[in-house]
């Protein structure tokens, strides 16, 4: 994936040509399908590009849709942004409302999954090697899709590229349900009938990725049979995905080094020289202040096992001291260590830390959720999280201390926590399982009150949605902003 990326700077013109008009119709740029679309090379630029889309989609978006609006952080500074996002206070002008680079990348894999099938085969550009770049371009479809309508709940669709100027560039929103039931799911689905089932790349949206992403999505829309189906298949795939890490320089080296570890299932490769800073400094600067700090709460969960070598992996624990107990201002999980155990973050201009998008602890946690919510029977439940709480250096939980479902669900989601810290999944756990407003309500109230402002906490749950960008309106006069938010 790394020699794709090199291809980008060639298709610079053209890939914007069939994104660029989704959003605000703008003139297609002169090299077209027609005069592009021709070979197995034109195939990798073209895909490498959906990769880059990634890579602009999420940068700082990571922690700001996933982890910074929940009980994993708090602000850090004096800024407005990120005090509006930790205190619920989003409006349409808020930087990660915006859509764009997500719709790019949702463009550029239209236009690959149109004029892939028609490049011609070769010794080397096989049916195998081009249904699994098809395969890709379908599966990334899928993950920015899910990504949409996780925030912003109904969203524009489109699934064919922009090539003629007469086309109406404008589409009203979505329901979620028929985006999930009607794009997603199929998307995915058919992007498993085409991948090369004996991909392992990491930076690729590879067989694994496709069943991490199936079960993510069918839990998210509680079809928790065919979440398990999903999460079986990826167990059962002959590349064997497990959980390992059973000290410091293992569990880094998911972070660090993934191709390299069997826990790793998609990560977003980075280099800073071509794509600049990737935003994880927001929770791990380079400068001296973070703009999100770790959350007390969960800060105190991890300090209260200093065996649990998450803790170590974590955050800069060379910090933890009796003047700032709970105020931790650097999350070093992503970055290596020195001799003395010390995170040494990159300059944030220079931050080009791979991003994990997927990994098996993270799929293994959904999938006791799953078997929480189908049987009764908790054993297989609590030897998912007992396996990865052991591994780790935690102690193992005792089933009785949980008598309901719920009790249950609470408990993977105590360790999802701490296991996923800082990865971008804890807002989407929160959302996914009905949480918010009973764990963030008493977040936000303590948080504005410590600013001595007016304690309305998370006060509408219609604020669980993202308010779409005023630009995005402005541009797409057939949608409307998500209520209670002005436009």
């Amino acid at each position: 994936m790394k020699k794709l990326i090199n291809y980008i700077l060639v298709l610079a013109l053209f890939i914007n040509a069939g994104c660029k008009k989704f959003l605000n119709q703008e003139p297609i740029s002169d090299l077209g399908p027609e005069s592009f679309w021709k070979s197995a090379d034109d195939v990798k630029t073209g895909v490498a590009a959906i990769y880059d889309g990634i890579q602009k989609t999420l940068n700082g978006n990571y922690t700001d849709w996933g982890d910074a609006r929940s009980d994993n952080f708090t602000y850090g500074g004096t800024g407005e942004n990120q005090i509006n996002i930790t205190l619920n206070g989003l409006n349409s002008l808020t930087g990660a409302a915006n859509w764009n680079n997500l719709y790019y990348t949702i463009g550029r894999a239209n236009l690959a999954i149109k004029n892939i099938p028609d490049i011609p085969l070769t010794m080397t550009f096989t049916q195998l090697v081009r249904n699994n770049y098809l395969a890709q371009a379908y599966g990334i479809r899928a993950y920015m899709y899910f990504y949409a309508i996780r925030l912003w709940g109904g969203v524009p669709v489109r699934l064919e590229p922009y090539e003629d100027l007469n086309e109406d560039p404008l589409a009203p929103r979505t329901a979620p349900d028929e985006v999930l039931n009607n794009v997603i799911i199929p998307d995915l689905t058919k992007a498993w009938s085409l991948v090369n089932k004996a991909n392992t790349n990491v930076w690729e949206m590879n067989a694994g990725a496709i069943l991490a992403l199936l079960t993510d999505v069918y839990m998210w829309k509680n079809d928790y049979a065919k979440a398990l189906e999903a999460s079986q298949n990826l167990i059962n795939l002959s590349y064997k995905y497990d959980v390992s890490a059973n000290n410091f320089s293992d569990f880094k080296k998911i972070f660090l080094d993934p191709a390299n570890t069997k826990e790793a299932i998609f990560s977003l490769h980075w280099d800073y020289t071509r794509d600049g800073g990737n935003g994880i400094s927001k929770i791990g600067s380079g400068g001296n202040t973070s703009q999100y700090y770790i959350d007390s709460a969960v800060f105190l969960r991890f300090e209260s096992n200093k065996d649990d070598i998450r803790r170590w992996a974590t955050y800069d624990t060379t910090l933890v001291n009796a003047a700032t107990p709970s105020r931790i201002i650097q999350i070093g999980k992503f970055y290596p260590v020195n001799s003395s155990g010390k995170p040494v973050p990159p300059a944030n201009a220079q931050n080009d830390a791979k991003l994990t998008l997927y990994r098996m602890a993270d799929v293994l946690l959904l999938r006791a959720e799953a078997l929480n919510k189908t049987s009764a029977n908790k054993t297989p439940v609590f030897a998912i999280v007992n396996r990865i709480r052991t591994l780790r250096g935690a102690a193992p939980l005792v089933d009785t201390d949980y008598p309901t479902d719920r009790d249950v669900e609470t408990a993977i989601l105590d360790e999802r926590q701490l296991e996923l810290f800082g990865e971008g999944k804890r807002w989407f756990d929160l959302v996914r399982t009905g949480r918010v407003i009973e764990v963030m309500d008493p977040k936000v109230r303590y948080r504005q009150q410590l600013l001595n402002i007016s304690q309305t906490g998370f006060d509408d749950p219609r604020k669980i949605l993202w308010p779409i960008s005023r630009q995005a309106l402005t541009r797409n006069t057939l949608i409307q902003q998500n209520l209670p938010y002005s436009e």
